[in-house]
């Protein structure tokens, strides 16, 4: 019983001190939920807000999201840890509020801001909370675009072609971030002069000609540039572009005055000169910048133009013979004043030529036939000529063109016929018209027949905008054809020349005719190749156009015919080489050839001595000595009755070099005695004195005998009695043929005919 007791005490005091804590936990738990003070309702631990850098200085930034209640009698209270933060907070709220200027650039303001915001729990002991705060700032269309290098100016000639680019360097800079802020269009701004110029794009600042210039109408001229943004609203900013037109020969001369007249004087003589009204016949060059020289010339040679002369530099006109009284004036004489540097540049006057004689009441022309030009550039407007009547100031005279079905010229009451519709070479060159004069009394009938003149005014045109040929495995060989450009020109008898441009230019040939073909496959490196064909027109001015070729060829034949044209170049290098190398060796072959003939055949002509029993003694060889010639061998006589001199004449040797006998007649050849043997050769002293003339048996000094003074002069050996060891001078070996002449080469022994040979010595040098 009582141990029951104590097991229910424990149970209940470990339940009652459970209760307990869980009861002092759900009160703890409750004060935590309740004190939520500071802390970021979104349970975060910073706050982040985006604002635009326009934003203004003063506008809330944000509101932070923590409860309690900031105001002066409120629990929480906010503060900043730093004193010098862009950022503040507004009294007794959460607001954040901007103090200093954004700037996302960084030029003007800050691009972005941290900050800590402490808050403190009134009333509490417990430390403040800090909360980061980060402030980021977007980009705000807040830069206008800046131009580079502006304002602009640039120079442009008044002949530049519609549509070329005259200037590329307009640029404006957005220092705002990338994007649509800083992306920067441009436009010529609206205004007087904005119709001639414009830009190629509008995303780029390279402007073009729009219309075409006139130097004498507008030598220079401003626009107004304009560079915006893509930002909403955009930014924009603007700047100038001032033209200076420059002058080019693109006027005819211009007279001073429309047309001219003269008084005929009564008594004309050759050589006066004709007083001209309103002013002297003078023109000048439109085109200031050139001021070409002009000269003068009549436009006709009709027989009334024969009697008057105009200086061609002064334009001065004078009587040139005697005018006949029955000259029916007054007369119109048309006077051209042409550029000399440019015969196309001219313009045509009148000067008429009147009378003081009272004029016939008759209503007459005063030629009944008019010849002039005009060119097919003539504006509406222009005069071409002027006709006159035998009334010039009769108000009742009407004047009227026949003929004239498609009206391109008309009369004025004045007689000046002009131009009334834009005229066409190419269409109609000659227009033959009758003018009829009447006074309602009478009429009379005129002939004006006008030539008009051709201007180069069409470019070469192209039958294609562009062409495209494949050329196919067999057409792939140097001068295969690959296609025809077709070019025509506008203006008659103007011929056309076409021209091959780019980096395939050299692949192909073409002729004016528009015929394309291959002219050389080293340079082709693509399967694809684009080359421009240029025309050019022969007129003058010349006119040109191009048009793009594209021609395709297969890849695996293009490569191939690379390699061959490479191939057959090194075969042909190879070629040359060794034909070069063989006509070397041809010639050094022929050389060798010749060099041998004529050594075998001065061989061949070297003489032998032969004896008087018919045998041949031994091959001679001419010495040359220095000094005296040597006297003859009186003990050798020639047999038969031949003299000495006779063998010597026929022992002369030819020199192998230059192919001549040696007749030189101061070293004289001799023969001697046989000379002693080698133990007769010891009796000789070492200074070549002889000891004894007994001594020597048969060998005396004497004439011929080799001896001059007691000294040796010349040795004298037989043939074949020296052995072949010996070192010896000869033209060719003694008797190659005879062997057995030779003991020391053949063991046959000299027969006696042999022997007697040999007693007749030879010449033989030896060293």
């Amino acid at each position: 019983m009582h141990k029951g007791t104590v097991r229910c005490g424990l149970k209940l005091c470990l339940s009652s001190l459970l209760s307990v804590f869980l009861l002092n936990a759900s009160a703890k738990a409750d004060d935590f939920s309740q004190d939520d003070r500071c802390y970021l309702s979104n349970g975060g631990s910073s706050e982040t807000f985006t604002v635009r850098e326009d934003l203004p200085v003063g506008s809330i930034i944000g509101t932070l999201p923590i409860p309690g209640d900031p105001s002066k009698d409120g629990d929480i209270e906010l503060t900043l840890t730093s004193e010098h933060s862009p950022v503040g907070i507004e009294e007794s709220t959460k607001n954040l509020i901007l103090k200093e200027a954004l700037d996302k650039e960084g030029v003007s303001g800050l691009a972005s801001v941290l900050l800590d915001v402490a808050c403190s729990k009134k009333e509490t002991d417990d430390p403040s909370i800090t909360i980061p705060v980060r402030i980021i700032v977007t980009d705000a269309n807040d830069n206008a675009p800046v131009f580079v290098g502006a304002p602009y100016s640039v120079n442009i000639s008044e002949v530049t072609v519609v549509g070329s680019t005259v200037i590329q360097g307009i640029k404006a800079v957005d220092k705002d971030q990338d994007g649509p802020f800083s992306t920067v269009e441009y436009n010529v701004d609206e205004g007087p002069y904005s119709h001639l110029l414009a830009f190629e794009n509008t995303l780029e600042g390279h402007v073009i000609l729009a219309s075409a210039l006139d130097y004498e109408t507008l030598p220079n001229f401003t626009v107004v540039i304009k560079a915006k943004d893509h930002g909403e609203p955009p930014q924009s900013s603007l700047t100038t572009l001032t033209v200076w037109v420059q002058d080019a020969d693109d006027q005819n001369p211009r007279f001073l005055s429309e047309s001219y007249k003269t008084v005929l004087p009564e008594r004309p003589r050759p050589g006066m000169p004709l007083t001209i009204t309103p002013a002297p016949i003078k023109a000048e060059d439109p085109d200031e910048g050139i001021q070409a020289p002009i000269q003068y010339t009549f436009n006709s040679e009709s027989p009334e133009y024969s009697y008057f002369e105009l200086n061609r530099r002064t334009g001065q006109v004078t009587i040139k013979k005697a005018v006949p009284e029955d000259l029916r004036l007054p007369i119109t004489l048309v006077i051209k004043a042409t550029q000399i540097d440019n015969p196309d540049r001219y313009s045509l006057t009148t000067l008429t030529v009147e009378s003081d004689n009272i004029l016939p009441t008759d209503l007459k022309f005063l030629q009944t036939e008019y010849v002039t030009t005009v060119l097919e550039s003539a504006p509406p407007g222009q005069v071409v000529i002027t006709v006159h009547t035998t009334k010039p100031n009769d108000k009742h005279v009407r004047l009227q063109l026949l003929e004239n079905p498609t009206e391109e010229f008309a009369i004025q009451n004045t007689g000046e016929i002009i131009v009334s519709k834009p005229l066409d070479y190419e269409k109609q060159t000659l227009y033959s018209l009758r003018v009829v004069a009447s006074d309602g009394k009478t009429s009379d009938v005129a002939r004006v027949n006008i030539t008009v003149m051709n201007v180069n005014d069409n470019d070469p045109k192209f039958a294609q905008p562009q062409y495209n040929f494949l050329v196919k495995h067999e057409d792939v060989r140097i001068g295969s054809l690959i296609g025809t450009i077709e070019v025509a020109d506008g203006d008659i008898n103007d011929t056309v020349e076409l021209k091959l441009k780019g980096p395939f230019a050299r692949v192909f040939s073409i002729t004016n005719k528009g015929e394309l073909r291959v002219r050389n496959l080293e340079f082709l490196n693509a399967s694809t190749c684009h080359v421009i064909v240029e025309a050019t027109d022969n007129g003058d001015p010349p006119r040109q156009s191009s048009v793009l070729v594209t021609v395709q060829f297969p890849e695996d034949i293009t490569q191939s015919s690379v390699f061959k044209i490479k191939k057959s170049d090194s075969s042909l290098l190879l070629m040359i080489v060794f034909g070069v190398l063989l006509g070397t060796l041809i010639i050094v072959i022929i050389t060798l050839t010749v060099y041998i003939l004529k050594t075998k055949q001065y061989r061949d002509r070297i003489p032998n001595v032969v004896s008087s029993g018919g045998q041949p003694m031994v091959n001679k060889m001419a010495t040359y000595i220095s000094g005296s010639s040597l006297p003859s061998n009186n003990n050798n006589k020639p047999q038969g009755g031949q003299s000495p001199n006779a063998v010597e004449r026929q022992s002369g040797v030819e020199n192998p070099v230059f192919n001549m006998a040696d007749h030189n007649h101061q070293g004289t050849i001799h023969r001697g005695q046989l000379p002693p043997s080698p133990s007769e050769v010891s009796a000789w002293q070492a200074n070549g004195t002889l000891r004894d003339d007994h001594q020597m048996g048969n060998f005396t000094n004497r004439p011929g005998s080799g001896l001059s003074n007691g000294k040796v002069q010349n040795i004298y050996w037989p043939n074949g009695s020296i052995p072949r060891r010996v070192k010896k001078l000869s033209w060719e070996d003694e008797q190659p043929n005879r062997t057995e002449l030779d003991p020391d080469v053949s063991v046959t022994p000299l027969g006696k005919s042999c022997n007697d040979a040999l007693k007749q010595p030879g010449l033989t040098v030896y060293f």
